[in-house]
């Protein structure tokens, strides 16, 4: 029996590593989950034969550098990196730390690792049904803060319906990948319900008051799947994101079905400006479609969570980020919000134009983007990702926007503001409970400002 670590990066738990370790068990592998900030002569005296790391593209380089470090003291040990945040990148294998790159799901990719191969493994979707059952129990069992994090993830597909084009879960670039075939049977189905309930039934057994359901898997397609869900759990804390176009679309069936179930709908605004949507290839929205949607879900009785994009290479970045704030005060007023900095990974269509880059370190709260600005461009726009929750909330007025913009904040503001900003999201979204959770958010969570 192999030994295998598997290697996690961020505040939030690897979701994709869950099912790395749902693999591996099985194969009757021996697994251990390790947090990436943790001393990692811990990994080393587990003695692991595989090294198995699924990061997000904002953690790759720290996860090259990690790998480097355990190849070193571990020169026997095989380096795997898998998740399609990293093949993406078709450079990938240019790294010497890495032994194995797995392109695809990792279902089936395990014989030949477990063999000794050594280059890229390309794995072909089958049906959400061939998913292992995720390892969270042996996740929470190795690292407690995820297991008594408020906040946990949870998936009934792995793919999203919409383009966009900063986006690399974009149904383009998965299409590009594997195939509209694929994308359409794998990506685009729903894993059978009684999986998600298996999943949910263990998460709920932890100190877990919120389970978020990223991008738009709640509103998309048939709406039987999660009536079902709904009606064989009588409770499920959920965090639902959708669009406009599937907040309009939505029967309201499944909005009243829901309304119990739900602390707060995040809808993904992105920007106002049609130029900019047409940017992020969201065309197809609009201030008035997004205005009708969030009135509709606040008739049902639903906070919602309006979330925007600044930092476009574009003209007049600033310009762009100040109409969309006020866009935003447009359609909810006095409405949670979130606004974050535009990030750039490998493999999507922005990432192809050749825009110029600058380091930022993946961390909204640190409100820096992708793209290289000059430094008082930088400063605004770090300014409104920093202030923009309260010009939403507080409706403030734009001469006040445009000049608070412009104040050099301390780290030490830097920090309470980023401190205060997540507060509020908080609060606003689990209510009297907030300001307890957020206190425990503050001892497990490290905070970039």
């Amino acid at each position: 029996m192999a030994k295998s670590a598997l290697i996690t990066f961020g505040n939030e738990e690897s979701y994709g590593l869950s099912f790395v370790g749902g693999e591996l068990l099985d194969y009757k592998q021996d697994i251990r989950f390790f947090e990436s900030r943790e001393n990692w002569l811990d990994i080393v005296k587990w003695k692991p034969d595989f090294l198995m790391f699924s990061p997000l593209m904002t953690f790759f380089d720290k996860a090259i550098e990690l790998a480097h470090r355990l190849k070193m003291a571990l020169p026997k040990s095989t380096v795997v990196f898998g998740g399609h945040h990293v093949t993406a990148d078709d450079n990938v294998l240019s790294h010497k730390e890495i032994d194995i790159v797995v392109k695809g799901p990792v279902r089936n990719s395990m014989p030949q690792i477990l063999d000794g191969y050594r280059g890229v493994i390309e794995t072909l979707p089958g049906t959400p049904s061939d998913l292992p059952k995720p390892a969270r129990n042996e996740y929470f069992r190795d690292i407690p803060r995820i297991a008594n994090r408020y906040r946990k993830f949870v998936l009934s597909m792995l793919g999203c319906q919409w383009n966009c084009s900063y986006c690399s879960s974009s149904s383009g670039h998965i299409k590009e990948m594997f195939g509209n075939e694929v994308l359409r049977n794998y990506y685009l189905e729903r894993r059978p319900v009684e999986d998600v309930l298996v999943e949910v039934s263990e998460i709920m057994k932890y100190d877990t008051k919120e389970i978020e359901w990223v991008d738009d898997d709640v509103f998309y397609g048939d709406e039987r799947w999660m009536l079902e869900f709904l009606d064989r759990k009588p409770k499920v804390p959920m965090y639902v994101s959708c669009t406009s176009h599937s907040a309009i679309k939505v029967s309201g069936k499944l909005l009243k079905r829901m309304r119990n179930h739900v602390n707060v709908i995040g809808m993904g605004i992105q920007a106002i400006r049609s130029d900019s949507l047409k940017l992020f290839n969201r065309s197809w929205d609009y201030e008035v479609k997004m205005k009708t949607a969030y009135d509709r879900l606040t008739k049902y009785g639903y906070r919602v969570n309006l979330q925007a994009i600044v930092g476009l290479p574009i003209d007049d970045p600033v310009e762009d980020a100040i109409d969309t704030v006020l866009g935003l005060q447009r359609i909810g007023k006095g409405s949670i919000c979130s606004i974050y900095p535009l990030m750039i990974y490998p493999g999507t269509e922005l990432a192809m134009k050749g825009y110029e880059l600058q380091d930022c370190n993946g961390d909204t709260n640190s409100a820096m983007g992708s793209i290289k600005f000059d430094t008082e461009t930088n400063k605004r726009l770090f300014n409104i990702c920093k202030l923009g929750t309260f010009f939403v909330k507080y409706n403030i007025d734009e001469d006040l926007i445009r000049a608070l913009i412009n104040i050099d904040f301390d780290p030490e503001t830097s920090e309470k503001l980023s401190m205060l900003r997540y507060r509020e999201c908080v609060v606003d979204r689990l209510g009297k409970t907030g300001k307890e959770i957020f206190s425990d958010i503050l001892k497990e969570t490290k905070f970039k400002f």
